[in-house]
């Protein structure tokens, strides 16, 4: 039974702020939010509220695009907290997901000359591979775009270029030597190849081109798709731009995008320079501005303020909704002698901290501008020495070129972990219950189905049961397991009998192909034969597996989205941020990023041998922040 627009409440929230309320009642939108403001928030209150008030009828859809795997995940578990009768009609996935998903069901509909000449291959040419095929090219170019040739970034010939070229039913004759390349590489890559090589850049274009010639499918998605959300909306591309108005841009669905200008810092891939301009523009939207900031304390928003008018001169202060219980200066630099002391200093200040505070270790994170492998090895080794683990979500697992903190958010995964802590538990595990009943529920029993509750338990209490036998089978594996790379294909190939990787791919639920879910299984299997090595018996196998009582190590990018109470900031010097007075603004933004992460304190860090010419300029603000600085050996 539908709740009455205006009797509906937030759920799981004290409340909203009013730019808030009118937004989630509003029509196509943009909502513009600082840092703490609460979006993804918003975001959920808003499916809940379009779901529960029957404004979105059964057995339409509420389709939310984010950039990355982990927020589409946090987004989808947030809608399921709050409206669980209702959650499978919200369907929260990645802009890649999404598109890659409309090639994969729909490639029959693009035109003759596009067709794919046979299964695809996933491959992201990195540089050197874009400049051989530069050079290989150029002697056969016509004779007018040869030196335009030779003006090609290959850094950014797939981001910025390849990307900015929508393609057409023919072929036409190219204009200008950036035209000819694009057709070139697609000619290589794609058009008549047994086996095409395509990346997410080039598989959006194909999925924008079947948009573009198929007036039914489009049709289709716009009366599937009645609400569409983007999160993030600052980061996207010229070509994820293109898509989204193609698809939902005509009106008969309403979009509601959410981000934060000063946060764009994805220039680099072929972020808009104003992606909300365009929106405005093209979707005739209103807009909203959220004002509050429900995660940093006033010291530290007064900090962001301070470079918020640096990347905004006009920018509005937030209002903070934190009180701060920090009992120090909510903001230091901290300066070091070597990385050695700065490694064992800090593990050193957490350890403390934990067992003063109550804290845990995923309280705090550690971040880092590029090249966390260079802090990884002594950070890991000091925080061990401190009764400490640091957990490196930048890693790639194996070599399946998926990252860690990919891993642990993504659907897979989580469900096949959920299993292994339900079997090898002592005790109850309601939480892992409950996600995993959820999943089973939905894949495994016809929908519709009016058993489908009790059919869920049955179906997961009767594999647990089995796999809990499996399990005790092969206990005398531990503490030290002989052969965990053995075990764990064997453990995985047990995971996988209940749900298996086809059923997993046919289901709406898991918007990704059979390959990618083989991919996130493969990369389970590694990162469970890491997880054997450091358990002492089946029930520590989750634990280890998902290492929560870590404290995180990634880039400032890997963070957006994430909030800690106490993040430090390492190598704010010239060896971190070389770029930054090459692209002041980017880089402004990217540290705008990294210090919004922290809720109650925000530690910067520095080796003293290393230069501090290049950031310079941030470091005058943060003086002139009254940010004190402290000399720690």
């Amino acid at each position: 039974m539908s709740i009455p627009p205006d009797e509906w409440i937030p759920r799981g929230i004290a409340g909203l702020e009013d730019a808030a309320w009118a937004a989630l009642r509003a029509g196509t939108a943009w909502v513009a939010a600082g840092p703490g403001a609460g979006k993804s928030e918003f975001l959920a209150q808003r499916a809940s509220y379009l779901l529960e008030t029957g404004i979105c009828r059964y057995p339409q859809q509420i389709l939310a695009i984010s950039f990355k795997r982990s927020a589409a995940a946090n987004l989808h578990e947030r809608v399921w907290e709050r409206s669980p009768d209702h959650a499978t009609r919200f369907i929260s996935m990645t802009f890649d997901a999404f598109t890659k998903n409309i090639v994969d069901r729909f490639s029959g509909l693009l035109p003759a000359g596009w067709a794919l000449g046979g299964p695809y291959r996933i491959n992201f040419a990195s540089r050197a591979e874009v400049a051989s095929f530069l050079d290989d090219v150029a002697p056969t170019a016509p004779i007018p775009f040869r030196r335009g040739l030779r003006n090609i970034d290959p850094a950014t010939f797939i981001q910025l270029t390849v990307s900015s070229f929508p393609l057409a039913a023919e072929l036409p004759e190219p204009t200008t030597a950036e035209e000819w390349a694009v057709y070139e590489w697609w000619r290589t890559q794609y058009i008549g190849v047994e086996q095409p090589v395509l990346d997410f850049t080039m598989i959006n274009r194909l999925a924008d081109l079947i948009i573009r010639t198929s007036g039914q499918l489009r049709a289709v998605l716009s009366a599937t798709y009645p609400f569409v959300f983007v999160d993030e909306f600052q980061d996207t591309t010229l070509a994820q731009y293109t898509f989204l108005r193609d698809v939902f841009g005509d009106g008969r669905s309403q979009v509601t995008v959410v981000g934060d200008r000063k946060q764009r810092i994805m220039g680099w891939a072929g972020a808009l320079p104003d992606a909300f301009a365009e929106f405005e523009n093209d979707f005739a939207g209103e807009g909203f501005e959220l004002e509050s900031n429900h995660r940093s304390t006033p010291e530290l928003v007064s900090l962001q303020h301070r470079f918020a008018q640096i990347l905004a001169p006009d920018a509005a202060e937030q209002v903070s909704a934190v009180l701060a219980d920090a009992g120090d200066a909510a903001a230091q630099v901290w300066s070091f002698s070597t990385t050695e002391v700065q490694a064992d200093k800090i593990a050193a200040w957490i350890a403390a901290d934990v067992d003063a505070s109550g804290r845990l270790p995923s309280d705090y994170a550690l971040l880092v501008r590029q090249k966390v492998g260079d802090f990884h090895g002594e950070l890991r080794d000091a925080f061990e020495r401190h009764g400490l683990r640091v957990r490196n979500d930048d890693a790639e697992v194996g070599d399946s070129k998926v990252r860690l903190q990919e891993l642990l958010a993504d659907q897979v995964a989580r469900l096949l972990i959920s299993l292994v802590r339900l079997a090898g538990a002592v005790g109850g595990e309601p939480a892992a219950w409950h996600y995993a009943r959820r999943e089973v529920e939905h894949l495994t029993v016809a929908e519709g189905d009016s058993r489908l509750s009790s059919a869920a338990d049955d179906t997961l209490a009767s594999y647990v049961g089995e796999l809990r036998e499996w399990l005790t089978e092969h206990a005398s594996e531990f503490p030290a397991v002989a052969d965990p790379a053995d075990l764990a294909a064997r453990l995985t190939g047990e995971l996988t009998r209940l749900i298996s990787v086809e059923r997993m791919s046919e289901s709406r639920l898991v918007p990704e192909s059979m390959d990618e879910i083989r991919r996130k299984v493969n990369a389970t299997q590694v990162r469970l034969e890491d997880a054997l090595t450091r358990a002492s018996s089946w029930g520590e196998v989750a634990d280890a597996f998902m290492e929560d009582d870590a404290v995180p190590l990634m880039t400032i990018h890997r963070s957006k989205g994430l909030e800690y109470n106490t993040v430090f900031l390492l190598g704010l010097d010239d060896d971190q941020w070389w770029a930054h007075t090459r692209n002041a603004s980017e880089s402004t933004m990217t540290f705008f990023v990294g210090i919004s992460r922290a809720a109650e304190r925000l530690i910067f860090t520095h080796v003293r041998d290393i230069g501090l010419r290049k950031v310079h300029g941030l470091y005058s603000e943060l003086a002139a922040a009254g940010v004190p600085t402290l000399d720690l050996g």
